[in-house]
């Protein structure tokens, strides 16, 4: 009896060694065959940063990468379509991208606070600190782990705090949210002043010859035009010799009958030396000594972009590639910084520092198609892409489709250097808009309920199918039509085949030169 539990004793033994052995070895191969967890960080929900998180969902990205986007706002406004928001063809809610919304969906996390800086002193442990407030008004330094980090923030208003009453009295066009409520505000206060008997007139200035300057000019005679009618002038002041100097003399003469038709003063060679609470101090651009001061009743500050302080703190604070006069985090053509390999950047924040080509201008479309490649440069610099670690080169376009809305349901654009106008550019505007904005709506997203193989990377024009192209002579006639029957549909798609096919380019093109030089005054 004293032997069988002896040996009872024994082997029970031996097999808890053996089950402790196993489970060791499960547990060590486990943690040999887990890798170990990558962190992606994503500053600002600008353009590009909106398709990367759609991309990385808890379905489609690695379960051994975690995401994260930090952003002072839970939501974010799509800047081509503020100046129609302003014109009341939109509501503000229908301009912005609800970004934390998307983070939840998408199953990534959310810090909203504003980044203040990067802790980088040990490789192995790299951090975003970020002020988040707490609830008794004050708050607290939170750091976020990173393995790599990308900065999409956007710009700011150039000269904004550095002309002297600027900030103090001028409508700033950043953050984009607060232009908005500004004019409302302003707009109550019109109705207020007429209906007491206090109005007298409205001068609005605008300071900036740009696209936001020229639109803003547009949407503001769109907004106040029939409450004013007479008593309202609008005024765009231009530092430079006429507005958009790159684009073509038919472009141009297009621009200004525009600008004459909706009755918008242009004011140009003139820089701003200070803005008091009654006048805009000019002078000349060409002779110093000439010197004016422009009356105003409201003032906006449409300059074009500057880089955010935190380009330059980050740039003071660890060294951090930056370009000297503007202070633009400069990447190479994998938009990765110059400086640090594991800090990306894009959109209007950096400056793409190449051997062979100017960086492109300060432009959304460039934020928009920079997404793809951020999204494979991101996931490929962990190891957690599906393809190859090799990261991928983006090359921006030499041009795009420029178009300006004039607030009245017309709209004028540029491509290929020739000048299009009408509803239906309009109408076009809208609807490419709409569907970029559609692609990052919560409630018109899928369900993640299955794993995806493959990250979505898809353009909003990427899907669309179109016919046969128009023989050249149809289509240089259907792009210079102006009435309000012309099919936006079809125009596009000639657009589309001629970026296509450089031989039918050239094609549509003599023939709508040749049309232009003859009728150059009917095109508007």
């Amino acid at each position: 009896m004293m032997i069988s539990t002896v040996v009872m004793a024994t082997v029970f033994l031996c097999c808890l060694k053996l089950s402790l052995i196993t489970t060791w070895l499960a547990y060590s191969t486990t943690a040999i065959m887990t890798p170990p967890t990558k962190n992606i960080v994503l500053i600002g929900g600008g353009h590009a940063h909106v398709q990367v998180i759609k991309a990385l969902n808890v379905n489609t990205r690695p379960s051994n990468c975690r995401v994260t986007l930090i952003d002072i706002q839970s939501a974010a406004s799509y800047s081509g379509m503020v100046p129609g928001c302003v014109s009341k063809l939109y509501t503000l809610p229908q301009v912005q991208i609800q970004i934390g919304p998307l983070a939840e969906w998408a199953g990534i996390n959310f810090v909203q606070g504003k980044v203040v800086g990067m802790s980088l002193q040990d490789e192995e442990k790299k951090t975003v600190l970020v002020e988040v407030n707490v609830e008794d008004g004050g708050f607290i330094t939170k750091e976020v782990p990173f393995d790599v980090v990308s900065v999409d923030i956007g710009s700011t208003t150039r000269d904004f705090n550095r002309i002297p009453g600027a900030s103090q009295y001028c409508i700033s066009t950043r953050p984009i949210s607060d232009l908005v409520v500004r004019i409302q505000k302003e707009e109550e206060l019109l109705k207020e002043r007429l209906k007491n008997g206090t109005f007298k007139a409205a001068h609005f200035v605008v300071v900036g010859e740009g696209p936001a300057g020229i639109e803003l000019s547009l949407a503001i005679r769109a907004r106040f035009n029939d409450m004013l009618d007479s008593n309202l002038s609008i005024t765009l002041i231009d530092s430079s010799d006429g507005l958009l100097l790159g684009e073509t003399p038919p472009c141009r003469k297009a621009l200004e009958s525009v600008m004459s038709k909706y009755k918008i003063g242009i004011r140009s060679s003139l820089l701003v030396d200070e803005v008091t609470s009654s006048h805009v101090c000019v002078h000349s651009s060409k002779d110093q000594s000439i010197r004016e001061k422009i009356p105003y009743t409201h003032i906006i500050w449409a300059t074009g972009a500057e880089a955010h302080d935190l380009s330059w703190s980050l740039n003071k604070q660890c060294g951090l590639a930056v370009s000297k006069e503007r202070g633009w985090i400069q990447v190479n053509s994998y938009l990765q910084s110059l400086s640090h390999p594991y800090i990306f950047a894009a959109g209007d924040c950096c400056e793409i520092v190449t051997d062979n080509k100017k960086s492109p201008p300060k432009a959304g479309v460039y934020a928009v198609r920079s997404g793809p490649i951020l999204i494979e440069n991101l996931t490929r610099f962990v190891g957690a892409s599906k393809c190859t670690k090799e990261l991928v080169p983006y090359h921006p376009q030499d041009d795009f489709l420029k178009l300006l809305m004039c607030g009245d349901g017309t709209a004028l654009g540029f491509r290929f250097g020739i000048p299009l106008y009408g509803k239906w550019v309009w109408k076009l505007k809208d609807f490419i808009d709409v569907m970029f904005m559609d692609l990052f709506d919560v409630n018109k997203l899928p369900k993640l309920d299955e794993k995806k193989d493959e990250y979505d990377t898809s353009q909003y024009d990427a899907s669309i199918e179109r016919p046969s192209p128009l023989v050249a002579a149809d289509a240089a006639k259907l792009l210079l039509r102006t009435d309000d029957d012309v099919d936006f549909h079809r125009a596009w798609d000639v657009l589309r085949d001629m970026m296509a096919d450089e031989k039918y380019k050239t094609q549509v093109l003599d023939i709508a030169i040749l049309e232009i030089d003859k009728h150059s005054s009917e095109i508007v």
